[in-house]
């Protein structure tokens, strides 16, 4: 299958947005990725799901964020899908992307210094 062009926007609101072209706004941040159309579902499935999990009912008009081991664990997760985003879009990028996610240091294994630690239970899949 042939790779097209596809420029993904990680603005929070509109996170699951993926243009076949530019959008000509220089408020935007848009990754340019190459992806066939079997790895365009793929992006735009994972994009899907971490713009859901942000947006969550649960999350919304309730007292969790007083609860601070769930509010951890939510921005966790929430990172942890971020991460993933960004690995994909490197791992799809231009070379252009590339160098952007590189000296961005969006790419990176280590815990992130605003977030505790969660120990992670193994899975039993």
């Amino acid at each position: 299958m042939e790779k097209q062009k596809y420029y993904v926007n990680l603005n929070p609101i509109s996170m699951d947005e993926v243009s076949p072209v530019r959008i000509p706004d220089s408020n935007l941040i848009q990754y340019e990725i190459e992806v066939t159309p079997d790895e365009l579902e793929e992006v735009l499935f994972l994009l899907g799901e971490v713009q859901d999990h942000d947006v969550e009912r649960q999350n919304l008009f309730t007292f969790r964020h007083f609860n601070e081991a769930l509010t951890e664990t939510d921005r966790h997760e929430y990172q942890d899908g971020l991460d993933k985003v960004f690995q994909m879009i490197y791992k799809y990028g231009s070379a252009e992307t590339k160098k952007q996610v590189e000296s961005i240091h969006l790419i990176n294994d280590k815990p992130k210094r605003n977030m505790k630690h969660i120990p992670q239970s193994p899975r039993t899949d």
